[in-house]
């Protein structure tokens, strides 16, 4: 077994721990998580991040919890979208009895265009999170209002019409 594959085997210690929050910590000073990649854009964020991991590189091979630390997704949701994209034959799967290892499936005819997408959006500028959403209205802007009731004087009788006979 290698040796950065092992050190994603054991259970995440102070130091990966450590590491893991030094990473966050660094995108977020660099404005990385209010920027967003073509990925992210294009596809919902689960989807985008398990095609950058698993489409990058085509013979690169995850089993399931190294995708979950790598992605810094719950393992559910890891899991499920895993189902869908075999169900749909993108990825492939093969197990040691321990792992389950998933690979991008090179034969499927999409695989170049995901591929290329992939390639393009580590090459291409980040979209700032702020243009992907819609402008608030503005506050000189009014609403249209309801023209106001007339109000009844005080002194005017309450007549309903409920207790009159109709003829």
């Amino acid at each position: 077994m290698s040796a950065t594959l092992a050190t994603w085997t054991r259970r995440p210690t102070r130091r990966n721990a450590s590491l893991t929050a030094l990473s966050r910590q660094d995108q977020y000073r660099d404005g990385l998580k209010s920027k967003r990649s073509v990925l992210e854009v294009l596809f919902p964020a689960v989807r985008a991040k398990l095609f950058q991991l698993l489409f990058a590189s085509s013979t690169a091979e995850y089993y399931v919890r190294e995708l979950k630390l790598r992605s810094h997704l719950a393992l559910h949701t890891v899991q499920d979208e895993l189902r869908k994209l075999s169900a749909l034959g993108l990825v492939t799967s093969r197990s040691t009895g321990f792992h389950r290892f998933y690979q991008a499936n090179r034969k499927h005819p999409l695989y170049r265009q995901i591929h290329r997408i992939v390639e393009l959006s580590e090459k291409s500028p980040r979209t700032r999170h702020a243009a992907l959403l819609r402008p608030q209205a503005r506050r000189g802007s009014k609403k249209k209002q309801r023209p106001k009731l007339s109000h009844l004087p005080p002194d005017r009788p309450i007549n309903w019409g409920t207790l009159q006979r109709r003829s």
